[in-house]
């Protein structure tokens, strides 16, 4: 059976409410027994707070270990000589880091690596201590480039935006861990994921991902940040929304 690829924000929610259809979509793909990985490029959360929002948001009960993060495929790059890390993120970053026993360093003279995912508390010290370590030769790594994401009030800047101001600050562009790059692929890959539908609303990130793997396919939703025009240049299967993909996966 293949497994499937869910996007998050754009595809089951955006911010804090649930895309409509989304709860029941989940739920066959459940009762279906289908495997199911939620896969997000979405740094700020654990995988144990995206699954109790999922739940919060849906009603569905969802195992943290299915949950797979832009931080994780960050960090999986790092070695202990790669430390100490300078975060320009939040709590996903920060967590997974302490999960691989790495230390974290405010000190840009200090820093070994700088790892930059969403930070909605961003400043110009905090911009500006990560631009004088890249600079100073620490190892620049990239969550995940997307300039957006969307929310209930329309497109915010994504981590895209903040890792795009540390390159034009530094003079040099970052390794990217997060959807479509392979860090993120092999991550999926690893947690038992072969032949796969990927599920998502970005063309550059969720179908790109699709078009890397010989053996997964993907469905372009239109509720996130894709619009209709845009949607023609896509490779993947174009539906409204999740549970019109859901019916694809389940009919297929």
């Amino acid at each position: 059976m293949r497994a499937v690829i869910v996007d998050l924000d754009g595809v089951v929610y955006r911010a804090m409410s649930p895309v409509p259809g989304a709860a029941a979509a989940l739920q066959r793909l459940i009762v279906a027994g289908t495997p199911i990985r939620f896969v997000t490029n979405n740094s700020t959360k654990t995988p144990h707070q995206v699954a109790q929002k999922i739940q919060q948001l849906t009603g569905v009960d969802v195992d943290p270990e299915t949950v797979l993060t832009s931080a994780m495929a960050a960090v999986s790059l790092l070695s202990p000589e790669d430390g100490p890390v300078m975060v320009v993120g939040e709590q996903g970053i920060e967590d997974a880091l302490s999960s691989a026993a790495l230390t974290i360093t405010d000190d840009p003279d200090e820093a070994g690596t700088v790892v930059v995912g969403l930070d909605r508390g961003i400043d110009y010290p905090k911009l500006a201590a990560a631009a004088t370590a890249v600079r100073g030769g620490a190892r620049f790594i990239a969550s995940n480039p997307d300039p957006t994401f969307p929310s209930s009030e329309g497109l915010l800047p994504g981590a895209g935006s903040i890792v795009a101001a540390i390159a034009a600050a530094s003079g040099r562009e970052p390794e990217v861990a997060g959807k479509p790059h392979l860090p993120m692929r092999r991550l999926v890959r690893n947690s038992g994921v072969a032949a796969a539908w990927v599920i998502g609303d970005r063309i550059d990130t969720d179908v790109a991902m699709a078009e890397a793997e010989e053996d997964w396919e993907a469905i372009l939703v239109m509720t996130g940040v894709t619009d209709t025009s845009e949607a023609g240049s896509s490779t993947a299967r174009v539906v409204p929304d999740l549970a019109a993909a859901v019916d694809l996966v389940l009919d297929g």
